[in-house]
């Protein structure tokens, strides 16, 4: 029991000095950064795949019927 208070105090302190250090922002923000620049990029992939795929589906199917 001691150590799970122990443990919840320690974590408040880290968490509470990291909420009130600039650095801590900045690269928290950096960080916000580089993940929205890696999903747009991904989000791009994952669309042209898409349309792409579906293009190939369509020519199949009409060469299919013929």
């Amino acid at each position: 029991m001691f150590q799970r208070l122990v443990n919840f105090w320690l974590s408040s302190f880290i968490t509470e000095r990291l909420l009130a250090s600039p650095t801590f922002h900045r690269m928290a923000a950096k960080t916000h950064q580089h993940v929205s620049t890696i999903t747009n990029k991904g989000t791009q992939a994952g669309n042209e795949f898409v349309k792409v795929f579906k293009e190939n589906l369509e020519k199949e199917s009409k060469n299919y019927r013929k």
